[in-house]
């Protein structure tokens, strides 16, 4: 990921602390900020990044309005804003992180002064939150948040400065470049968990519910309890970002049932657990179960348990597992679920597919216990009712779009990653479309879950770089009436032949079947599998595979 470092202080010792898989840029000077996003042939530009990281020190901020008026000092702020809006409007495809500032007090004063400090800070706060509303591809990075948490003795360094211009401890650096870190992987969507496994007993409640009863469990809104429903907020936060949750717990489950129903203070319902596996079976097996039910890896769970021989069960059977320590004291609870989110499933924006992710699974087990009932698969296929829309992207699709390109992997033909960034090129070139679909049933909406990208390549062929689909709604043979329709397409544009390439990783070996079923030859294979088919449309579509869905052009 391409990465633009700019600030208002000397941040060249801070940049070195991103970890490597980011090509970072530095301006040159570093009161140059606004020079490198005002004139388009900076070298900022130039370099083309796919995300521009603002860090900018209030107190340099406040340099040379020393004694100013309040009315002059939010005039310059003024300025500074809009010199971020009009790059952040020029360019729609990169991302800009924006710090809000912390300003130490500049001056003596008694108690009746007003803080003019306070007042910069949360007047730059508030005009970056208004920018961020207009323009979507502009953030707030919360910098005051991480010196709040470390406190200005540890983050600020007066000896750097004095001697090298450099306001931020080594601490302070190494805080700062793991928050940028994390920022850029978000973008890239590498690292980001998908489920979250939860055991009940002194975990998401105090005490054992078959011992202590209804009445004899720590929840409440006040008092000792109350750590466990605010560790429960949280949790139900995660879920509302789109944060599958799945419960794991050795149990009877009518004593659990009852807290579900019984329990007064209860945050998290039934209904918010995609999964639930409550019963005597190993913790081991119980996972194995819910990546089976969820149709996802176990290398997508976060698995948290106060029992450390049950962590450590998962840690030895299943070390893909990631199994985070369970804090001594459990008045930390609700600050150990923030870091498991920073950790583990931090998202710059969440989508509507991502809010809708625990229905949708929900509606995926109904889905299987039809398949189970039908008396064959076409009966099951036909009596879903599915409905299939494509159309060429637009710019609202272009988040969910990028997100399909990072996180799909079974049923990706190519496993390119690709960011809104590189979408929107795609989009705009005369060479190349993009395609994204929406699949619904009787069940209800799986949203946005296929994405193709079809490039040209002059006389008369057109190639497959992408070709995806989100595990959700595999196996409906989706894929190949997608496929049928874009070779309809192609065969209106006079393209005779059409070529897919196939990369195998360990994870996308279903989408190799759809390969197997069309009609076309290998014209290429590699050692490591990379293999190239092409497909004569003269002679029609490649595609044999009867459709069971209505499909909807748009």
């Amino acid at each position: 990921m391409k990465c633009a470092l700019l600030s208002n202080s000397n941040i060249e010792s801070l940049s070195r602390r991103v970890d490597t898989r980011h090509e970072m840029f530095i301006g040159e000077g570093y009161g140059s900020w606004i020079q490198e996003l005002a004139n388009p042939t900076s070298a900022m530009w130039r370099f083309g990044p796919a995300a521009v990281v603002l860090l900018l020190d209030g107190t340099e901020l406040l340099h040379g309005y020393e004694g100013a008026k309040e009315d002059t000092l939010f005039t310059a702020v003024d300025e500074q804003i809009t010199w971020i809006e009009r790059a952040a409007e020029l360019a729609p495809a990169v991302k800009f992180f924006v710090s809000n500032i912390d300003v130490p007090p500049l001056s003596v004063r008694s108690m009746k002064q007003v803080s003019i400090e306070r007042r910069l800070e949360a007047y730059w706060y508030d005009r970056l939150v208004a920018l961020g509303a207009r323009v979507p591809n502009m953030y707030v990075m919360d910098v005051k948040g991480l010196i709040e948490g470390r406190g200005r003795e540890q983050f600020y360094s007066k000896k750097r400065w004095y001697l090298g211009g450099m306001q931020y401890s080594v601490v302070a650096e190494k805080t700062l470049a793991k928050e940028i870190t994390r920022t850029l992987d978000a973008i890239a969507g590498t690292g980001r968990k998908k489920c979250l496994l939860v055991d009940l007993d002194n975990t998401l409640w105090g005490g054992v519910i078959g011992e202590d009863g209804l009445e004899g469990i720590q929840l409440s809104e006040t008092g000792e309890g109350a750590r466990y429903r605010d560790f429960q907020r949280r949790i139900r936060q995660l879920k509302d970002l789109g944060v599958i949750l799945a419960i794991v717990s050795k149990n009877n489950y009518t004593d659990v049932q009852e807290v579900f129903d019984n329990h007064a203070d209860m945050v998290l319902k039934k209904d918010d657990f995609a999964s639930l596996k409550i019963n005597w079976s190993t913790k081991p097996q119980n996972i194995a179960e819910v990546a089976q039910d969820l149709d996802i890896g176990s290398d997508s769970f976060v698995f948290i348990d106060d029992n450390p021989v049950d962590r450590e069960a998962v840690r030895s059977a299943m070390p893909e597992v990631t199994v985070p320590d369970f804090p001594a004291d459990t008045t930390l609870l609700p600050a150990f679920l923030d870091q498991i989110y920073q950790d583990y499933f931090f998202a710059l924006e969440s989508t509507e597919e991502d809010r809708k992710r625990t229905e949708t699974y929900l509606q995926n087990a109904k889905r299987a216990a039809e398949r189970h009932a039908a008396w064959s698969v076409e009966e099951f296929l036909t009596a879903l009712k599915t409905k299939i829309t494509v159309r060429k992207v637009m710019d609202e699709d272009l988040p969910r779009a990028a997100q399909l390109t990072q996180k799909t992997n079974q049923f990706n033909l190519t496993t390119r990653r690709y960011t809104e960034q590189d979408l929107q090129g795609f989009r705009r070139s005369a060479d190349s479309a993009v395609y994204i679909a929406s699949v619904s049933d009787k069940f209800g909406d799986n949203g946005k879950t296929f994405l193709a990208i079809l490039k040209k390549a002059p006389p008369d062929t057109a190639e497959v770089d992408t070709f995806l689909m989100s595990c959700r709604v595999m196996g409906r043979f989706i894929e190949d009436q997608i496929l049928d329709h874009l070779v309809r397409e192609l065969r209106q544009q006079n393209v005779a032949k059409l070529r897919l390439h196939f990369f195998p990783t360990k994870k996308n070996m279903p989408a190799r079947a759809m390969l197997d079923r069309l009609k076309g030859k290998i014209v290429s294979q590699e050692e490591n599998g990379n293999t190239t088919w092409e497909y004569d449309l003269t002679q029609g579509s490649p595609v044999t595979q009867p459709a069971y869905a209505e499909l909807m052009p748009r």
